[in-house]
């Protein structure tokens, strides 16, 4: 990082007070919060770490209790690093930070939820904004609070919008407005027909191409009067874009200069306000896992969730089989098409199946909602998706019991290759409760004896046929392509070697239920 003429650098301390609380603590300073600091460096335990002068490094992978922790700390001293980052779930040992403060380094705890890739990059916007360009005098990440100043400042109404044009924080009292802005900040997103007129214009290009102060000429046709844009990016990244529209007076002078300063400002708003959103939706996923497993007392998780404990729910678990799509692809499309297709509905993720909780007024249109839900997700992403249905419970309590039927339900569809993709726990029932007997056998050995286990595979496969026909021979013979003389062959084989009684049927539901066992 290149400082101005005359500007200081940033130390450890200047940025940690940037970031705000939440993201990093200091486990131990001594002197290290006063050294300069001008980069992050992500290292990766599999190779050596990097030199790094006047850098944080985030020691990615390794655990503060290990005695990997205390090479790290002297191998990036040497290598002048200003101050190390460690992953923790409490406080960090005392000995480690005995010796940063023995190295002179700043030793930093984050906790586990904030994901490497997200501090990084708050630290690189902290970091590249330089000592000029504060705050604003607003809580980090507060987006709307930093527009409405912003707004007073340039005389002008602000709205801050995503790269794909979507409203993140809108100034308020901004006076005159003009309607494509009151469309906007209503439908939380730049109507289509405005980003066309934007796009022609080429706004658009100039904003994406550079960081410079776009102006916009008013366009009365339509409605839109006078603005200037620009680009708010960090480490390379577009992070979004800075709108300031005249209401009903002109800009202030000087809107230029305050426009490139806020653009960098609020970078730092912007990515913090991702990495809460994210917190905020790593913590309601977990409170939503929490209400599938049954692990915590329903009625304070629904409190927590803000959802209603008494409304009736039902449960629809969906799986790719075979794998093949990742669990957070699955998850991202599910949320979005349940969401779509079913206001208040709740998704997580648990292993490789994503499961919907959603309230429920008429359960006779539950199997059309998942049957709509599945075929969407599997267009998306272009893989068949099966889906499990629990069957609707009277209120929260009764969620996790929902999931258990799903996971049922599931189970079956994922046997069963040609099996239709969308069941209730009615449509498998018998399925689903053999699934389980068998279960009971596997788990007791006495029950698991059986007297089919040495045969052969011609054999087994005889069998298999013959029972699952009703002993009909000329069905069994014609499922194996053999002839029914053959297949009375093996059958007195069987009884041969096994001394089964094939015209009993408790031995022929035991054979039956061992020979699933085999498979």
């Amino acid at each position: 990082m290149h400082h101005a003429p005359n500007e200081p650098a940033l130390t450890v301390r200047d940025v940690l007070g940037r970031l705000g609380p939440g993201l990093l603590t200091v486990a131990s300073a001594g002197a290290g919060l006063d050294r300069p600091v001008a980069g992050v460096t992500i290292h990766d335990p599999l190779y050596p770490i990097p030199a790094g002068t006047d850098e944080v490094l985030l020691a990615v992978g390794v655990d503060p209790g290990s005695p990997a922790a205390p090479a790290v700390l002297h191998e990036a001293a040497e290598r002048r690093y200003s101050a190390v980052v460690l992953h923790t779930t409490g406080p960090l040992p005392a000995a480690l930070g005995e010796e940063a403060r023995r190295h002179g380094l700043a030793l930093l705890a984050s906790p586990l939820d904030v994901p490497w890739v997200h501090l990084a990059a708050m630290l690189r916007v902290g970091i590249g904004t330089g000592r000029r360009q504060e705050v604003a005098g607003v809580a980090l990440g507060d987006l709307f609070a930093f527009a409405s100043v912003l707004a007073a400042e340039i005389a002008g109404a602000v709205t801050i919008e995503d790269p794909q044009s979507r409203v993140l924080a809108y100034s308020t009292h901004d006076g005159e407005v003009d309607e494509p802005r009151k469309e906007t900040i209503l439908g939380r997103q730049v109507p289509q027909r405005y980003t066309r007129l934007i796009q022609e214009k080429g706004v658009l290009r100039r904003l994406l191409s550079g960081d410079d102060i776009v102006h916009m000429d008013a366009v009365p046709d339509v409605g839109l009067r006078a603005r200037v844009a620009v680009s708010v990016r960090a480490a390379g990244e577009i992070l979004g874009f800075i709108w300031v529209a005249e209401a009903g007076r002109p800009l202030v002078a000087d809107h230029e200069r305050i426009l490139r300063e806020a653009a960098q400002t609020a970078a730092l708003h912007i990515v913090r306000h991702r990495l809460d959103l994210l917190q905020e939706s790593t913590a309601r996923r977990a409170l939503v896992r929490e209400l599938v497993e049954g692990g915590s007392a329903p009625d304070l998780v629904a409190v927590r969730l803000g959802i209603d404990h008494d409304a009736t729910y039902a449960v629809v678990a969906f799986e790719v089989p075979g794998g093949g799509v990742p669990t957070e692809r699955l998850l991202g499309v599910v949320d979005l098409y349940c969401s779509t297709l079913h206001r208040g509905t709740l998704t997580v993720d648990v292993g490789p199946r994503v499961y919907a909780v959603l309230p429920i007024e008429r359960p006779e249109d539950l199997r059309r909602f998942a049957g709509d839900a599945a075929r969407r997700v599997s267009d998306a992403v272009r893989a068949r998706v099966l889906a499990g249905i629990g069957a609707p419970v009277p209120s929260a309590d009764g969620v996790a019991r929902a999931r258990r039927e799903a996971d049922r339900v599931l189970r079956v569809l994922l046997r069963e290759p040609t099996a239709e993709s969308v069941a209730t726990l009615d449509d498998v029932r018998a399925q689903a409760n053999v699934l389980e007997i068998l279960d009971v056998l596997r788990e007791r050995e006495h029950l698991r004896a059986g007297r089919v286990a040495g045969l052969d595979t011609a054999l087994l496969q005889t069998l298999r046929e013959y029972l699952d026909r009703f002993g009909d021979v000329g069905a069994a013979a014609q499922a194996l392509q053999t002839h029914p003389n053959t297949v009375r062959y093996r059958l007195r084989r069987i009884t041969e070697l096994t001394g089964m009684d094939l015209e009993d049927p408790s031995e022929r539901l035991m054979a039956s239920l061992q020979l699933r066992l085999l498979t």
